[in-house]
């Protein structure tokens, strides 16, 4: 009897920690108020594109990174509102998500809330849990691909960085 061996690839989701926020700033002022308020250094990448699978057509939404070298752990800012639509529509109250990628522990993640709600204009951030995205390892697939791609045009931009 033959033995079948099955390998899962998907991305691990306990790596991630998924934020909502709710505010009516503008994905610029949003991130002016959090590099000042919580002195990150979130720079503006190239759009997070998806395709919307029903009609077919291509989604993009404002993208930013802010690498905490010390911390080992990389943030992401991802607007959930497009010109074409909602990224994640069950969470239509969240304008924004943020991700942190890395080993993110609860007590730092309610620091992070607090100091979250005391950014101006931001009316509410609150924790989203993996559970309540149907198609979280999907995303994170997609966006770790975003990313390799950042990276690999920054390589090729500077060459002489590794």
């Amino acid at each position: 009897m033959a033995k079948k061996i099955i390998l899962e690839t998907r991305s691990e989701p306990a790596f991630y920690t998924l934020i909502g926020i709710s505010c009516h700033l503008m994905d610029y002022r949003l991130i002016y108020e959090l590099n000042r308020k919580l002195d990150f250094n979130f720079i503006k990448e190239n759009d997070f594109s998806i395709i919307n699978s029903p009609t077919g057509d291509n989604l993009s939404f404002s993208f930013y990174i802010y690498r905490d070298e010390d911390q080992r752990l990389s943030y992401y800012l991802l607007s959930n509102r497009g010109r074409e639509g909602l990224l994640f529509p069950k969470f239509k109250q969240a304008d924004f998500l943020l991700i942190i990628e890395g080993v993110f522990r609860k007590q730092k993640k309610d620091i992070l809330l607090t100091s979250l709600h005391s950014v101006p204009k931001v009316l509410t951030a609150f924790e989203v849990k993996h559970s309540d995205l149907r198609n979280l390892e999907s995303f994170l697939m997609d966006l770790e691909l975003h990313i390799m791609n950042i990276n690999k045009e920054l390589k090729q931009k500077n060459p002489t960085k590794t």
